[in-house]
């Protein structure tokens, strides 16, 4: 039938009301049936009017549905989805809403000095539950103090001031010493020039500090005047007393000081260090364009060993402070270490006669504990225990032993084997006199910490995760093999609060009270609490400021699961997603992994911490990833070396795997615009990951890339990586050198982020890149900043907006940006 048809047979006499009125009545006689046999056996005419009052009945009741789903599914008018203000770059990459953490240190086993809320430097009582008032902000302030620490008999308080940063934990500064008592200022040290380092000692107000790498003591602050000079041979940038050098500094010790008190105060052990046989390495300083005068740049000389090259010749020496002008006496290497090249990892007084030092070789797959006497003007070492990796991976023996009251037995963390498992890292007790050891804890978890002893509990107290939740950190005590009951072990933090699931612990020294500091995933907060009933004692900070401004702003939305990877290993993912997403709306949002990697670290943990992905994923609307793969730490030493002689191969399998899952499974991601970036080690993983041939990523950005292995420092590329030449792991060193795959960049989008002052990478790693880029005829963006280090400190805000507008490039954001707004309302 033709309903489409305009003209019609119908005569003047069949549109009369007659017809209409016997069609009506003989339609109420008829059933269904018979109304359709004669719909189509009607006339033309007669079928054109019904066929188009069904048509539209059908069209009216299609529209009234869907009408209906529309209101039904339709959010009511409630405003933008994100209604709170979004994060700023400033305000995350300032500090300003950094968490406070405790600042102070104990003095007793029931006080503690610290500075409250408002910079008043108090002593607490966490017995009385009192507080005594030292020193006000105001002097604080009027000497912009960035640190300070009082003297054992509480006479004395010492500010520091007018820093200046030299390496990453390396500064010179000045200090000002006060009497408490009267509150005014008693002296400066070393008549106000700037030193190198300084501290109390264990004794009434003695004191040690380092200027031009030499050692001088002051018995008293009383007498301040009478210092005695311990040694003299230091040379700037060659020989160190007292402080390390580069190395010890940034790769060992992670401290700037190198010298260690007697408990009584009446010995000081020294580590003296002579980089004179190491190649120096030089980069430019260029200093300010203010700075008319500022003609010619200088060089700035460091004592950097490479892999397979010349590392310093440490040496440690013990003085008596109690006797003027006492020559300082050697301490020898144990035998087995005399002729071979090693490393100085820990050093420890056991009493006033006896040190327990700790030396690993130089492939650090082999580390002795020794016990040290004094004995006919020098000090001898003998091994007591010995602990090694087997060749299956690498040790790490920086922490020094516990010991017992009685000073009989010590607790180190050591490799635990757990069957097929592997090993994990738990609390073993060595017996001093007969060698003896045994395994305190153990099962699949890593004790990360040992922090305290109680001799009268017979317990020991240390930091660990939980089995399957690498992320966490609980405080827990077990009983060592002197308690009179079975050995115990207890979390003390496991079920204190949900938002503390990462956790430190500050003992007092008889571990009768302790500082608990609730790092995450809550806004962190510090508390005292008593030992022997784990009640709480005071609240000392909430982060009350920090909890009020996040209650307004804009979070992202927080997932974190496991996606699996090769040989039955899973990679722990977290994602920080917009504040409006929706899994099920049809936006695609872009996505950047911030790629870390090094072996041992871990991105993805309970600890709170606002952060560049903050910002993004809050203010842009990206998708921001964390990813912990084979490699990463806290999970056993199985997973741990995976990597081992074999850098930039199993990480970043990691991240595309990880990665590729993402955008497979995940509907709201924009399968077109995902990047990777990350900084130092991560820079290099991130840069290997666009490498590539199957990369999932069309851009990515490396901050202070490690390029090749053979620039790098001695110490962090042996560990994991061994010697590069044969028969080392040559083969090793060639697969991980980024600067081999220049070919792989093309078509890719990169962005090369570098500071010309950087000690920790050298400028060196990316001006190769860099070459080989240019030589395979790559387009590539880099951004250098003159005189800064690694940290990029002094051009932060600049930096950061620098990697933005590249990611706005990559992601053509402007528009990702304007669809995800309309639709977030």
């Amino acid at each position: 039938m033709n309903y489409s048809s305009g003209a019609t047979n119908v005569s003047a006499k069949g549109r009369s009301g007659n017809w209409k009125g016997d069609s009506v009545k003989k339609k109420e006689n008829q059933t269904f049936g018979e109304q359709l046999a004669e719909l189509v056996s009607a006339d033309p005419d007669q079928r054109n009017w019904r066929g188009i009052c069904i048509a539209l009945l059908v069209i009216a009741t299609v529209c009234s549905l869907i009408v209906t789903a529309i209101f039904l599914l339709t959010p009511g008018i409630e405003g933008p989805r994100v209604k709170n203000p979004r994060f700023t770059l400033e305000e995350v990459i300032s500090g300003q809403l950094k968490a406070r953490s405790f600042n102070g240190s104990w003095i007793s086993d029931k006080e503690f000095i610290f500075r409250d809320y408002y910079g008043t430097m108090v002593v607490y009582n966490a017995e009385t539950l009192t507080m005594k008032r030292l020193m006000s902000n105001v002097t604080f302030r009027q000497m912009s103090a960035f640190d300070y620490s009082v003297s054992k008999d509480m006479k004395y308080v010492m500010l520091a001031y007018d820093m200046n940063k030299g390496s990453r934990y390396s500064y010179t500064a000045k200090y000002r010493i006060y009497d408490i008592s009267t509150r005014n200022e008693h002296f400066d040290l070393n008549g106000g020039n700037s030193v190198q380092y300084v501290s109390w000692g264990p004794s009434g107000s003695q004191m040690v500090y380092v200027q031009n790498n030499n050692l001088y003591y002051i018995h008293s602050a009383d007498h301040h005047e009478r210092q005695q000079q311990l040694i003299n041979t230091g040379v700037e940038g060659v020989i160190y007393n007292g402080i390390p050098d580069w190395l010890y500094e940034n790769e060992i010790f992670l401290s700037n000081k190198a010298l260690w008190w007697s408990n009584d105060g009446t010995k000081l052990c020294f580590a003296s260090f002579n980089d004179s046989l190491i190649t120096p390495l030089e980069y430019t300083k260029y200093g300010s364009y203010k700075d008319i005068n500022n003609i010619y740049p200088t060089n700035v000389e460091i004592r950097y060993p490479k892999a397979s090259q010349t590392i310093p010749t440490p040496s440690l020496r013990v003085v008596e402070l109690n006797k003027f002008n006492s020559i300082s006496k050697p301490i020898l290497p144990p035998k087995e270490y005399r002729d071979i090249e090693y490393y100085i990892t820990a050093v420890k007084w056991i009493d006033s006669s006896r040190l327990s030092i700790i030396w690993l070789k130089r492939m650090q797959n082999s580390s002795i504990v020794t016990v040290c006497r004094h004995k006919s003007n020098i000090w001898n070492c003998e091994k007591h225990a010995q602990i090694d990796s087997y060749g299956e991976g690498w040790l790490e023996m920086n922490q020094s032993p516990l010991f017992t009251d009685d000073r009989k037995r010590y607790f180190l963390r050591v490799p635990v084997a757990d069957a097929d498992a592997g090993s994990f890292r738990h609390v073993t007790s060595f017996n001093i006199e007969t060698g003896r050891r045994d395994y305190l804890t153990h099962g699949k978890y890593d004790v990360t910490k040992i922090v305290a002893y109680n001799g009268e509990e017979n317990t020991v107290y240390f930091i660990k995760t939980l089995p399957d939740k690498p992320g966490e950190r609980h405080l827990a005590s077990v009983t060592d093999t002197t308690a009179n009951i079975s050995r115990i072990e207890k979390c003390l933090s496991c079920d204190l609060y949900d938002e503390c699931l990462y956790n430190e612990a500050i003992f007092s020294p008889g571990a009768k009270y302790y500082i608990l500091e609730c790092l995450g995933p809550g806004v962190p907060k510090v508390e005292v609490r008593s030992v022997s009933d784990n009640n709480l004692v005071e609240v000392l900070d909430r982060n009350d400021y920090l909890r009020s401004v996040l209650d307004k702003r804009a979070l992202p939305q927080v997932r974190t699961f496991q996606v699996s990877l090769k040989n039955d290993y899973k990679a722990n993912v977290r994602m920080f997603l917009p504040p409006g997403l929706r899994d099920d709306e049809i936006t695609k949002y872009p996505m950047l992994v911030n790629a870390d990697g090094s072996p041992g670290s871990q991105t993805v943990s309970e600890k709170f911490k606002l952060h560049w992905g903050t910002y993004l994923a809050s203010k842009k609307n990206y998708i921001y990833v964390w990813v912990d793969g084979r490699g990463s730490g806290f999970q056993g030493d199985k997973r741990l070396y995976e990597v081992y002689r074999q850098l930039g191969s199993m990480e970043v399998e990691d991240y595309i795997t990880v990665t590729k899952y993402l955008k497979e499974h995940l509907p709201f991601i924009s399968t077109e615009n995902t990047a990777i970036w990350g900084w130092g080690y991560g820079g290099y993983t991130s840069a290997l990951a666009l490498a590539e041939q199957d990369t999932p990523f069309q851009c990515a950005i490396s901050v202070a890339p490690i390029t090749s292995w053979t620039y790098h420092d001695a110490v962090y590329t042996e560990r994991y990586m061994q010697m590069p030449e044969s028969p080392g792991n040559y083969i090793g060193y060639e697969k991980s050198d980024i600067t081999r795959k220049g070919e792989n960049f093309k078509g890719k989008k990169f962005l090369l982020v570098h500071g010309t002052a950087d000690e920790m990478v050298h400028l060196q790693h990316s001006m190769m890149l860099m070459k080989a880029l240019t030589d395979a005829g790559v387009i590539y963006r880099a951004q250098i900043y003159p005189d800064e280090n690694h940290d990029l400190a002094n051009v932060k805000f600049h930096f950061y907006l620098t990697m933005e507008d590249f990611l706005e490039q990559c992601f053509r954001t402007e528009e990702i940006i304007a669809v995800s707004e309309k639709s977030a309302r």
